[in-house]
């Protein structure tokens, strides 16, 4: 996956960096929000994810800046109680693997909401800082580690309080999705499936008892629309997605699009027919603040289906039900 463009910041001159230093001020980075699969925090914006994956039931998410490794995200949502000691064990790998290196340790102390955290340096000037967070009501562990070619204790330190004291973990309704250039909130009962990001194209596909939603978010929406309608470009783009087929997509009203069974290849996607989801809803929507066309398409079984979404998905995303 391609990193968004960094964002740069403005660096004062030596007199004016010699007065914040001794004044205790410092500039601070600009963050983005990612969250993900329930849980959110603020991390600096020129983090970007670069893979996720779930392994065993461990979520592993990665963020790269531009040149290097960044930040690893592990985390678990298990069905049963989280054991305190489980959690030790998974740090002490870290901590152990730290002083096998020559590492000097120091804990950080007074981490808001609840977090433990240490902070290494290694014997070669770079720097790790190792964290976790346990929630046992909701059986929720995460730990993450961050990674510093070169970066003082004060950077480090207020790197990781912003991350920490962002966090935020949710359970019931409407959660937030963030990153990339792309947010949106959906009730929490869609579950990810699988993602594609690609320069210019992200899409999330979701899935609900059976049902399946695809969200597609697409950049540069006014050179996409020069030559053509949205609705018109969001239909071919449609009828040469692999990921859809046995169906057809034409244009219909503003923003809305008709799909109809091309029955000359419907038998031969029968993935929908075993999950008994034979019903398409399609629609685009301009996004102008972010200069994007974001296409909505759900799989699904009955009307029912569309009401759900309707009122499980941010108002400015909801497809036409009338």
């Amino acid at each position: 996956m391609k990193s968004a463009p960094s964002t740069a910041i403005p660096w004062p001159d030596a007199a004016l960096r010699t007065a914040l230093y001794f004044a205790g001020w410092y500039l601070m980075e600009s963050y983005q929000q990612f969250a993900w699969q329930g849980h959110s925090c603020d991390i600096p914006a020129d983090w970007n994810l670069a893979e996720y994956k779930v392994v065993a039931g461990v979520s592993y998410a990665r963020f790269h800046d531009d040149f290097n490794r960044r930040l690893d995200f592990e985390w678990v949502n298990a069905r049963r109680r989280i054991r305190i000691e489980e959690v030790r064990e998974r740090y002490d790998k870290i901590a152990d693997a730290m002083e096998a290196s020559g590492a000097e340790s120091e804990n950080i102390e007074d981490m808001p909401g609840g977090w433990s955290a240490c902070f290494y340096s290694m014997p070669d000037g770079k720097r790790l800082v190792a964290a976790f967070k346990l929630v046992p009501e909701s059986n929720f562990f995460c730990l993450l580690k961050m990674y510093f070619e070169q970066a003082s204790k004060r950077e480090a330190d207020r790197i990781i309080r912003r991350i920490t004291d962002t966090f935020r973990l949710y359970g019931e309704g409407l959660v937030p999705w963030a990153v990339y250039d792309v947010s949106f909130k959906l009730q929490h009962e869609f579950k990810l499936g699988a993602t594609s990001f690609q320069a210019g194209r992200k899409l999330l596909i979701f899935d609900w008892r059976l049902r399946r939603l695809y969200l597609m978010f697409f950049s540069l929406a006014d050179l996409l629309r020069k030559h053509r309608s949205m609705e018109k470009w969001c239909v071919d783009y449609l009828n040469g997605f692999k990921g859809l087929s046995g169906v057809k997509f034409i244009e219909g009203g503003e923003g809305g699009i008709v799909a109809l069974h091309n029955w000359l290849r419907f038998f031969g996607n029968v993935e929908p027919v075993t999950r008994g989801c034979l019903r398409y809803k399609a629609w685009c929507r301009l996004v102008p603040d972010k200069n994007q066309i974001f296409l909505g398409v759900f799989n699904y079984r009955k009307q029912a289906d569309l009401s759900f979404l309707a009122s499980g998905l941010d108002s400015a995303l909801v497809p036409n039900l009338s």
